[in-house]
């Protein structure tokens, strides 16, 4: 692992992101943290008091995810790690769902993370080194009928992560999938310091992941010598049937 890592984070406010984070503040990571709450920015920028630089973002904005950046690499002059993690979830049926928050899934799950590698990758390719790893699900891996919407945005940023991987492998660049199945998360509509005794109870009887558990998976694979890249990693509680 390279000293004077700079990693960037997308929704990084909460749930995963916000796990992520927190972790690797404390492994003394210069990070790019990105959200699309002003108000949760805000109480970022005053959580970590060195080596940050927190972004208030829509990434169904390109403009925003071009200054995205443009900030990043004004400020700490690379990118070694992108973490493409916000994401919308998306239960809708389709007969009675609605197509305008279809097209606001997609361009937050996929359209922007092809945005936002597309801009990084040149960075990373000049410094001959770079790992993307993406956020995908359970739900990029097989169709599960009660979110059709959602598992087709993750089914297609399967496709782009693996495609991508073997554009960039020859720069050093690697791409990496950690697709988590339940995660009691902010995802969910769950507050993790409301419902916190509900959290723990479905994680102790395997039913949800802890948090802890999906952070662990992208440590797992950053770690990994430089000639070994983990493509896909599935993690799911121990009773979740699928």
């Amino acid at each position: 692992m390279k000293l004077n890592n700079v990693m960037l984070i997308t929704g990084a406010t909460s749930g995963i992101g916000k796990a992520l984070a927190d972790h690797y503040y404390k492994k003394n990571y210069k990070l790019i943290l990105v959200g699309g709450t002003k108000e949760k920015v805000d109480i970022l920028k005053k959580k970590f008091k060195k080596n940050i630089l927190a972004i208030h973002a829509d990434l169904t904005k390109p403009s925003d995810i071009k200054k995205i950046v443009r900030e990043s690499i004004n400020k700490f002059k690379k990118i070694d790690f992108l973490i493409a993690n916000a994401g919308l979830y998306e239960p809708d049926k389709i007969l009675s769902g609605n197509p305008d928050r279809w097209d606001r899934v997609i361009s937050v799950n996929v359209t922007s993370v092809f945005r936002l590698v597309n801009l990084v990758l040149p960075h990373m390719k000049k410094n001959k080194f770079g790992d993307i790893a993406i956020t995908s699900s359970i739900s990029g891996h097989q169709a599960i009928h009660w979110e059709p919407i959602y598992s087709a945005s993750k089914h297609a940023i399967q496709s782009f992560a693996h495609g991508l991987r073997t554009q960039v492998a020859k720069n050093n660049i690697r791409v990496i999938s950690i697709a988590p199945g339940m995660v009691m998360t902010e995802l969910w509509d769950i507050d993790p310091i409301k419902n916190k005794k509900y959290i723990d109870t479905m994680i102790k009887k395997g039913n949800a992941l802890d948090v802890k558990e999906v952070v662990a998976c992208f440590d797992f694979a950053f770690s990994r010598g430089r000639g070994a890249n983990i493509r896909d990693l599935v993690i799911l509680p121990t009773n979740q049937n699928l």
